[in-house]
């Protein structure tokens, strides 16, 4: 069968993920020349980035806001969809193109202050695009439930309803370019890589639309969520509800099911035992499941393909994810729980023939010009990332590469010294503690007393030492979690950013099986079809903070107040990201150390505290700038929010219970809660940051947008106030900053645009409008 492999939305759009390189490669290998890849992903990113779609995008913006202002109440889920379409600014989209360019262009790539700028940019807009996708929103490239319907709880998971409105924009794109794609039309087989869970919703979209288009081919769900679904899935038999979208199921690794696949006539799936796949018969109503789990020989295997469209990675390098070996060497970590291995943390140890892994790196970086690898494994053992050090450097392959590996301390100055010699520019390890106890109970083998020492050797060689930690590891106390932080700082020259996420028990590690040797009492989660994240209690306590699932998976791009605020992933500072690897290898290990940014705003740009200025002079000379939304309404958006917080907290005691949070409950919890009415005809001016906001009367609502919009200090604005109001007004600007509604910039810091005052003066008197009496009440 000609067999076309997709990578859905959404996903990092900065390098191409690796799963679908190594299915076509092996199939390439053994001769289905009728397998090909394509990265849906990034064509949907860039779809979304050309001029028809940014206007178009706007204008349903447009309609969708005026339709909800037009309504003479809200309930709380048009509350919520109108917030979230309300509170967005319209883009410029000569500057969204310029941002693009930015990021491909390798002098703009490392100018750090216009590169944050980009970034808010790229998340500004694809927040944008989220709102166009209520329930759902976007967040750094991943789709985000915020608790309204979850991906863990199938009928939400599979509800074609649902995914229509949580997917529209995508949908757009799908039925405008892959439904009348050549290469689509010609294609007998669809194969969808799911690699994470927040593309499982597109995943499955995509495959109701394909099915709709194409009712004849074949669709074949693989990847490593769709294998973990199926792992943690409480009812196995409810694997048959998938089969409404796709023909069969890859589960685990899928080199040698790929190749049976493509080797299939169009309608023998059923007739074949092929490894690794579910299938379904809706004649006998029978579910056929793998008799084991088939490992591949990874010296077997084909080498990867990456024939992708480089061009459209938002990136000035490319780069690519390669496995050279594939488990871990040391698989006992009492938390770990990746691949379909039951009784060991994750998958048997493999090692793929160095002289192999250089010839793979070698042709990728002569054929598609990748110099930066990241090493895409679980860990790597060290023998053997000396080993292939060694290699490189005798073969003069003139690389850049990144990997996880241990703690281990025989990483000594001379073996450190050879990696970055290879061309090793970062390496990220899971210290997880820094206490000795929980690395004994992790099962971690390495030592505190000795992890200092290993950083220290990587650090002074010259590669860039990411840490990633946790907290709340069952029975942790309060001073081992404090060691942990003391840990990190104490060794602060050693490494150069690092996240401290938050213990998650999923549900096949050695602690879920066997809960009672850590302190802890397993407790089962109401709602959850899928039992990926285990709710536990230590002991008689009821008190443990519990996170959404997806907050405590994004919980390790956080700085714990220890590490430097970073961006997270895709972007500079992120852990394991092509760009952080680009500025390491450009600008040195300290980089995202010596560069603070603080909340995203770059240095020349940061906010002036009130208690620095001195005098109401030194007030005046600022400007203003609004963090979050400047905006007219007829409703009351301080009600939205306050029923938006109301609804955080319903969360935050349904998830203590614990219970699933999914789309039912939210409609059956909205039920409860009063509409918001519309003031008619009478318009509110708003300012409003995050869950805060502040009610404001026309003159102020004039006076900030002027100042904003003609980046006036408020001396120039205030001008022509009279003296009493000016005072009153003053001391107003510094209630609303000190609430974080608004920020002032010193003008010293920034370079102002040079503009002739006279010019706006009039405009400022005009649109005020300026009484004694117009100040209305500023308390």
């Amino acid at each position: 069968m000609k067999t076309l492999l997709l990578h859905p939305p959404m996903d990092d759009p900065t390098l191409p993920y690796h799963s679908m390189a190594y299915l076509a490669g092996h199939a390439l290998h053994n001769g289905f020349t009728n397998v090909s890849m394509r990265d849906v992903n990034v064509e949907f990113v860039n779809y979304c980035l050309e001029e028809d779609s940014v206007l178009s995008f706007y204008e349903e913006w447009e309609r969708r806001l005026s339709h909800l202002e037009s309504r003479s109440e809200l309930n709380f889920r048009e509350q919520e969809e109108y917030y979230g379409l309300w509170v967005h600014n319209k883009l410029d989209f000569a500057e969204l193109s310029k941002a693009v360019d930015g990021f491909r262009s390798k002098e703009a790539f490392l100018d750090f202050p216009a590169y944050l700028k980009r970034v808010n940019l790229m998340l500004a807009y694809f927040g944008f695009i989220g709102a166009l996708s209520y329930p759902s929103e976007i967040a750094h490239f991943r789709q985000m439930s915020r608790a309204r319907y979850s991906v863990y709880h199938l009928n939400d998971l599979l509800s074609r309803e649902l995914a229509e409105r949580i997917c529209a924009p995508f949908s757009r794109f799908v039925d405008e370019r892959l439904c009348h794609d050549p290469q689509f039309a010609d294609t007998e087989c669809f194969g969808i890589s799911i690699i994470y869970d927040h593309q499982l919703c597109y995943a499955l979209h995509l495959a109701r639309a394909l099915k709709r288009r194409w009712p004849e081919k074949k669709v074949i769900f693989g990847g490593t969520s769709i294998s973990q679904l199926y792992k943690y899935l409480k009812d196995k038999s409810q694997m048959k509800r998938f089969f409404d979208h796709c023909d069969a199921i890859v589960v685990g690794e899928g080199e040698t099911a790929i190749c049976e696949i493509a080797d299939c006539a169009s309608d023998s799936l059923l007739d074949r035992r092929i490894p690794n796949t579910i299938t379904y018969n809706p004649t006998r109503d029978e579910l056929r499941f793998p008799q084991q789990i088939h490992y591949e020989n990874v010296n077997e295997l084909g080498p990867p393909s990456y024939d992708y469209r480089w061009e459209l990675y938002l990136s000035p390098e490319r780069g690519i994810n390669y496995a050279p070996t594939r488990g871990c060497y040391w698989n006992r970590c009492t938390f770990c729980d990746y691949g379909l291995n039951t009784d060991s943390p994750t998958s048997p140890w493999r090692e793929r023939k160095i002289e192999r892994v250089v010839e793979d790196i070698r042709r990728t970086k002569e054929v598609h010009g990748a110099r930066y690898v990241y090493f895409a494994v679980d860990v790597m053992a060290p023998g053997y990332i000396e080993r292939l050090s060694d290699a490189i450097i005798d073969s003069g392959l003139d690389i850049r590469w990144a990997s996880e590996l241990r703690m281990e301390k025989i990483f000594s100055p001379e073996r450190c010294e050879k990696m970055i010699k290879s061309g090793c520019v970062c390496i990220s390890f899971g210290m997880e503690s820094g206490n000795q106890r929980i690395l004994d109970l992790i099962d971690k083998g390495t030592k505190v007393s000795h992890m200092a020492e290993t950083m220290k050797n990587f650090a002074s060689a010259g590669v860039a030492v990411q840490l990633m930690a946790f907290t709340d590891f069952p029975t942790e106390t309060p001073a081992e979690k404090n060691e942990t932080f003391n840990f990190v700082q104490l060794n602060r020259d050693h490494w150069s950013t690092g996240g401290m996420g938050s213990f998650l028990l999923t549900g096949t590690s050695i602690i879920a099986k066997n809960p009672e040797q850590f302190g802890i009492e397993l407790i089962d989660t109401k709602d959850a079809d899928v039992a990926r994240a285990i709710a536990f209690r230590v002991g008689a306590d009821n008190d443990r903070e519990v996170l959404l699932t997806e907050d405590s998976d994004a919980s390790f791009d956080g700085d714990g107040g220890v590490f430097p605020k970073i961006l997270g992933r895709p972007w500079a500072g992120g852990t394991d990201t092509l760009h952080s690897m680009v500025y390491y290898d450009q600008c040195g290990r300290t980089f995202f150390k010596d560069n603070p940014i603080d909340d995203m705003y770059p240095a020349n740009e940061q906010s002036v505290d009130v208690e620095e200025l001195e005098t109401d002079e030194d007030f005046l000379r600022c400007t203003l700038a609004v963090p979050g939304k400047l905006n007219e309404s007829h409703f009351d958006i301080s009600r939205v929010l306050k029923n938006r917080l109301d609804y955080l907290e319903h969360i935050k005691e349904l998830v203590k219970l614990p219970a699933e949070p999914n789309y039912a409950n939210f409609c059956e919890w909205e039920r409860e809660i009063e509409p918001v009415m519309s003031n008619g005809d009478v318009t509110t001016y708003w300012i409003t940051a995050g869950n805060k906001c502040a009610k404001v009367e026309k003159l102020v609502y004039r006076i900030v947008s002027l100042a904003v919009e003609h980046n006036l200090s408020l001396d120039e604005v205030l001008s022509s106030i009279p003296a009493e109001m000016k005072s009153k007004l003053i001391e107003y600007f510094k209630q609303l900053q000190a609430k974080g509604l608004i920020d002032l910039r010193d003008p010293n810091r920034m370079d102002r645009k040079k503009m002739d005052y006279a010019d706006v003066e009039g405009p400022v008197l005009s649109e005020v409008g300026v009484t004694a009496s117009s100040a209305g009440d500023l308390t």
